[in-house]
């Protein structure tokens, strides 16, 4: 695996951990800053989702494998979008939710270096099969 791919990998489980924490004990925190308001039980939800992905961002960090990585990578993206329109249009709707604009920035600037990532990866593997049949 290319090193940004391994750095992001490294970094998102680093922060799903970070929220699932702070989802589980201290959801009213998370809730006060976001646009949707307090609620505990749709936070803890949230938290216990980050959690379950964590082992997929681990096992894909232990064994390479293309297919799964290119799988992942890919959910990943589609999710990215998905979070940051949501963000997005939670602050089209309230403009006074920056946080909301801070994430859908964040989401897409993680979908650009998903994409870069992911195509490098690309190059790697078709250099690599490439030089099988030389």
């Amino acid at each position: 695996m290319n090193k940004l791919l391994r750095v992001m990998f490294i970094i998102l489980i680093i922060a799903l951990l970070g929220a699932a924490i702070m989802q589980l004990f201290f959801p009213e925190a998370m809730g006060a800053n976001s646009e949707y308001g307090i609620s505990v039980g749709w936070q803890r939800e949230i938290g216990f989702w980050n959690l379950a992905i964590l082992p997929i961002l681990v096992g894909i960090n232990i064994k390479y494998d293309f297919f799964f990585l290119k799988v992942i990578v890919i959910s990943l993206i589609i999710g990215g979008l998905g979070f940051g329109t949501n963000h997005l249009i939670g602050y089209i709707n309230d403009s006074s939710k920056i946080i909301s604009l801070v994430g859908a920035l964040e989401n897409y600037a993680l979908v650009i270096l998903w994409i870069i990532g992911l195509k490098i990866e690309y190059k790697i593997q078709k250099s690599r099969i490439g030089n099988e049949y030389d």
